[in-house]
């Protein structure tokens, strides 16, 4: 099955924010493998016309750092899965996204041995895996 996923770029990282994103990565993925991928340009776009564009190119997810609930709303009500929270290398964020590993708050740093890092709950609350408790 095909789908497309969007993700908002800030040079090769995920945007921190998805209004303000430069420019959009769309990958078509069929049973995993890439088998078509663009940049579009947004600096031009409102926040309409991003949303607008998003939904007109048929994309399935968005995998993004901060958005605000009116796009979330927005892109859900029009069946668009949002995985939201997500920072790291964009390259690295998708093949994760394709493994089934990612998850909404997911941080990839790129330096452990996999490549990734993330939050998982222990005993004692939300910490990262590398130790470090979240504040």
């Amino acid at each position: 099955m095909n789908m497309k996923v969007a993700i908002p770029l800030f040079k090769d990282r995920i945007s921190p924010r998805f209004d303000v994103c430069p420019e959009i990565w769309i990958v078509e993925l069929n049973n995993g493998e890439v088998i078509n991928q663009e940049k579009w340009p947004m600096e031009s776009f409102n926040l309409q016309q991003r949303l607008d564009q998003l939904t007109s190119k048929e994309v399935h997810k968005i995998i993004c750092g901060g958005i605000d609930s009116f796009c979330m709303d927005h892109l859900e009500s029009r069946g668009i899965d949002v995985i939201n929270n997500v920072a790291g290398e964009a390259g690295e964020v998708l093949n994760l996204f394709i493994r089934g590993v990612l998850h909404p708050g997911f941080y990839c740093n790129g330096k452990r041995g996999g490549g990734f890092s993330g939050w998982r709950k222990g005993p004692r609350g939300r910490r990262n895996i590398g130790g470090q408790r979240e504040m």
